[in-house]
């Protein structure tokens, strides 16, 4: 095994324990260690192991690191493009949720949680053995449902939730034993492997809120803390399940894939309009995010590096602003309460930070020039119009919705007459850094995308090419 491939590992494995570290440190209550302090430190450590990774993939010109036991072509840990990306993408949105979550919102139990829910989702993203993907899946539903069913009120949330994903898990694991038992990514694979592929897509439109599945996605929104929200549907596990057994079969794209995107951009024009309409921030946050998701789907089927190239900066870009609107929300709702959107509410006057910054993260979420968003959106259009007109066409659709919502959501918040008496709503130096820093990132990426958009190349190219044979002997090290 090379140094790479070694240093690979052991940063993978410190992203990966290092949450789970800080669960059982905060279960202690050890005096002196706040439960903010304790994941704070944690999730900074899994975000340093992660950049290691993005730094070691890069110097290594793309290079794959594989290590124990393989399953049709699938490795137990798998540190490829994609984990690259997506790593230290879900390190900056579990830590930005920590730093920004009000106190009363992170006592201890809450913490561990959170960052056991973490660390499944590390652990998910850095393979793409099948039975460790099962596995992965439905445990890392458990911190979501425990957090939604302790929550004050949040028990309809909560059995709206488990049903689903109950639903959800079935349908995946029988669809991924399916593929096992018929791998669809080799030649002369039968019907059952194609089975297998359309039981997966279900159980991933189930996962991802895809219509007529979508009830309970903005109903977390609605019934759970913010904060289990994001991290529940901001790393869009379902998501990566797609990348790894729907795209790369021999038949290079199944039927599942194709209506699954199809889906997809349906729920995400479907999302959109109704963020339009939502009586409050937390259902306008939950349907843009339900929007939002789903588009990153829309180019999974296509057969061009552009359209998958489109759709994984939408997962980076969309992910990034909608945590912030989340975040920024949330700091607002903890000093004034539930805040409505079916009357102008007059807040500018006592909370112009947070005004700005619930601007700025709307506007970087719709595709502004200069933002991350800006850059996706113009590869996703442009790859879906060049090969599926009327795919272009609802990618459009969702973003001029969403962008009414934005700005509608906007002027109801802080738009009308100021309250004479309203308290001003100072924003904290720990919420001004994340929600900045948050900021810096999406224009950061947005004014100089060329390194980013070149790596995110390298990996649609990569993922569009059909996996290995079966028969490559099980090993650990560094593949081209």
């Amino acid at each position: 095994m090379t140094t790479e491939a070694s240093f690979t590992l052991a940063a993978v494995l410190v992203c990966v324990v290092a949450p789970l570290g800080g669960a059982a440190v905060s279960m202690l209550r050890v005096p002196g260690l706040g439960p903010r302090l304790i994941a704070g430190v944690t999730l900074a450590a899994s975000l340093a192991a992660a950049l290691g990774v993005t730094w070691v993939w890069h110097a290594g010109s793309g290079l794959e690191v594989v290590a124990g036991p393989r399953l049709v072509g699938g490795s137990l840990v798998h540190v490829d493009g994609l984990t690259a990306i997506l790593l230290p993408y879900v390190a900056v949105v579990e830590l930005a949720i920590v730093l920004v979550a009000p106190s009363r919102a992170l006592d201890p139990v809450a913490v561990a949680r959170l960052l056991v829910g973490a660390t499944l989702t590390f652990a998910i993203m850095a393979t793409d053995h099948p039975a460790a993907l099962v596995l992965l899946w439905i445990v890392s539903l458990l911190p979501t449902w425990f957090s939604t069913l302790a929550t004050p009120g949040g028990r309809p949330t909560a059995r709206v939730y488990l049903l689903a994903m109950v639903v959800g898990s079935m349908l995946f694991a029988t669809g991924v034993a399916l593929l096992v038992a018929d791998p669809p990514w080799f030649e002369g694979s039968g019907r059952i492997g194609a089975v297998g592929g359309w039981f997966v897509a279900l159980a991933v439109m189930v996962r991802k809120g895809i219509a007529p599945f979508h009830s309970w996605y903005p109903a977390l929104f609605s019934g759970a803390p913010m904060s289990t929200a994001l991290a529940a549907t901001m790393p869009q596990v379902a998501s990566y399940a797609a990348v790894r057994l729907l795209v790369g079969h021999a038949d290079v794209v199944p039927d599942e894939l194709v209506v699954l995107t199809r889906a997809a951009l349906v729920t995400s024009a479907y999302g959109a309009a109704l963020a339009t309409v939502q009586r409050d921030v937390r259902g306008l946050v939950g349907t843009l995010a339900m929007s939002q998701s789903a588009m990153v789907l829309a180019g999974l089927s296509g057969t061009v590096a552009m359209e998958l190239c489109g759709a994984l900066a939408i997962w980076v870009s969309s992910g990034l602003a909608l945590t912030g609107i989340g975040l920024a929300a949330w700091a607002l709702e903890s000093r004034a309460g539930m805040l409505s959107l079916e009357a102008p509410q007059g807040r500018y006057a006592d909370a112009p930070a947070l005004a700005a910054f619930l601007l700025l993260f709307g506007l970087a979420s719709l595709g502004f020039p200069g933002t991350l968003s800006f850059v996706a959106d113009d590869l996703i259009i442009a790859g879906s119009l060049d090969e599926h007109f009327l795919a272009g066409t609802l990618v459009i659709v969702a973003t001029a919705f969403s962008g009414i919502a934005v700005i509608r959501a906007w002027f109801r918040l802080f738009g009308g007459p100021a309250a004479g008496d309203a308290p001003r709503h100072e924003v904290l130096p720990r919420e001004r850094c994340t929600l900045a820093a948050l900021l810096a990132v999406l224009f950061g990426l947005g004014l100089w995308p060329g390194p980013f958009v070149q790596s995110l190349e390298r990996v649609a190219t990569s993922l569009l090419a059909s996996r290995q044979p079966a028969d490559v002997p099980a090993h650990s090290g560094v593949h081209p």
